[in-house]
């Protein structure tokens, strides 16, 4: 039987591989070209376009033998797809595509699926219900987009960066950590309903301005850019959760999945598991990066949940970690030492395995401290992140251990939500408690991540805390890396203290 392979061409493009009813691998563009957010057929299009599809296809054989494939499925990929040899190509639907990807890589036989984002040639903001082993059903269509609503206040807030054309991506994200310095002002908000409401963004700020007697015509700071975007989230859950309530209601017995772009909103995606009180899955990949993934699970329609958490590229450059070895003198390093090195304060990056498919660095390129230590947040920022100030680490924890520390109970393997910090642990790990009290916790067990977990056990024994700060290996602008090479870059040109590669732990 061949293979089947599937290629997303716009922003946050990739590839993806399946075989046998399983998806072996995802690259991710991003990753492989060391550019952020990168596309192939708009958005950043690279020079090295016709030569990328060839190195692509020259590794998959390489690795996995494929010289040819059954079907080819694509979006946005038009039309260098074709240069891909297969026996059919199939254009795929994009919320259909997140509505699989999703669904697919939960437990549940059934599903209510809510996928909203930024807009694609299927609209905006899609409702299905999904039954495992068919394809999804579209029951609501909402010509409404509230992702591109919201992304545009990055253009007036002072403490989001703007420092490249395609840096407004990141907004959300951004706008996300700011708005937990806010408060909704309630005059606002009904002003804010109505331009979300309008679903029209950029060109309804002007009026929305004039309303509030806030000009959108300058970059805000302090309070009033903050209440801003505080006001904003307040408006985005209430417009969304009146979109959605409909059909969630209609189903009350069905769990319920998020994606799409907006579903990386983990403030909203919390507060409606409580609101319903019933299961909320979202998958490690919501934005367009898990895309290809979503063509292949349309497809194929799996029996049984698959799991592409770990289904990234290898790293690129393998061959060349006995050179680094001595070059740098570097020596093993066991979770019991290196653990002794994050209790004393030291901020290591930590590269194994396969990397993370989605947005989260989940332990395989990871930067991990002590979060124990008061000032750590501001010294990882000022070190090593060189990031906005205002924008929170995750912590994480082995599952067993997450009502520990955390108003949580169950799993939260990929930051898909905001959760409370108990009152008794808010001064005890100040580097990963958000301004609100939360924390974007990442749960783990051994199966899914041995030295991970073994990491944190040993940490707990010397602490008596198991958790550990975490965040992405990159430097602010760039893609989670993909090659030793940067890792070792990163080391040596920020004040990073050590690099953990593959077991080997490297100092400047």
């Amino acid at each position: 039987m061949l293979p089947n392979i599937s290629v997303y061409g716009s922003h946050n493009a990739g590839f993806a591989v399946e075989h046998n009813n399983k998806i072996l691998e995802v690259v991710e563009l991003e990753r492989f070209l060391n550019i952020k957010n990168l596309g192939y057929t708009m958005w950043e299009v690279p020079r090295s376009q016709k030569y990328v599809v060839k190195l692509i296809l020259d590794y998959f054989k390489q690795k996995y033998g494929f010289d040819r494939y059954e079907n080819c499925l694509h979006q946005a990929a038009h039309p260098f797809y074709q240069d891909i040899p297969a026996n059919n190509y199939i254009e795929s639907n994009h919320h259909e595509s997140h509505a699989a990807g999703c669904f697919y890589q939960s437990t549940f036989t059934e599903a209510i699926v809510v996928s909203f984002d930024g807009g694609a040639p299927d609209g905006y903001f899609n409702i299905y219900k999904v039954i495992r082993g068919q394809s999804p059903t579209l029951i609501k269509k909402i010509d409404l987009d509230v992702g591109g609503s919201y992304m545009a206040f990055g253009h007036y807030l002072a403490d989001i960066k703007q420092e490249h054309k395609m840096e407004f991506i990141t907004y959300p994200g951004k706008i996300l950590g700011l708005q937990s310095y806010g408060i909704a002002n309630p005059d606002w908000l009904p002003h804010f309903i109505n331009y979300y409401l309008e679903g029209k963004n950029y060109s309804s700020l002007p009026e929305l301005g004039r309303r509030i007697g806030v000009p959108f015509n300058q970059r805000y700071t302090g309070q009033l850019a903050y209440d801003i975007a505080a006001t904003s989230q307040a408006a985005f859950e209430q417009v969304t959760h009146q979109l959605i309530a409909e059909s969630i209601e209609e189903n009350p017995t069905l769990p319920i999945c998020l994606t799409g772009g907006c579903a990386l909103n983990i403030v909203f995606n919390t507060k409606l598991k409580e609101y319903y009180n019933r299961p909320v899955f979202v998958g490690p990949s919501p934005s367009d990066c898990g895309i290809v993934v979503g063509m292949l699970a349309g497809l194929i329609k799996p029996t049984e949940p698959i799991d592409v958490t770990y289904a990234g590229q290898e790293i690129l450059d393998s061959l060349r970690l006995p050179e680094y070895i001595e070059q740098y003198n570097a020596t093993y390093k066991t979770a019991e030492e290196l653990s002794t090195e994050l209790v004393s304060g030291k901020i290591v990056g930590l590269v194994q395995g396969r990397a993370e498919h989605g947005p989260r660095a989940l332990g395989n390129r990871s930067i991990i401290c002590n979060p124990l230590i008061a000032d750590m947040k501001d010294k990882l920022n000022h070190k090593v992140k060189h990031r906005e100030w205002y924008r929170p680490f995750a912590p994480v924890v082995r599952l067993e251990d997450v009502s520990e520390y955390f108003e949580w109970e169950g799993d939260s393997r990929w930051m898909s939500f905001c959760i409370k910090v108990k009152s008794e642990y808010l001064n005890v790990m100040p580097a990963i408690v958000h301004v609100d009290n939360t924390a974007r916790v990442q749960t783990v067990t051994r199966e899914e991540n041995q030295f991970l977990y073994d990491l944190l056990t040993e940490f707990k024994k010397t602490t008596g805390i198991g958790v550990l700060l975490n965040t992405s290996f990159n430097m602010d602008g760039r893609p989670i890396l993909s090659t030793y090479a940067d890792a070792l870059h990163v080391l040596n040109n920020t004040e990073l203290d050590a690099v953990h590669l593959n077991g080997f732990y490297f100092t400047k």
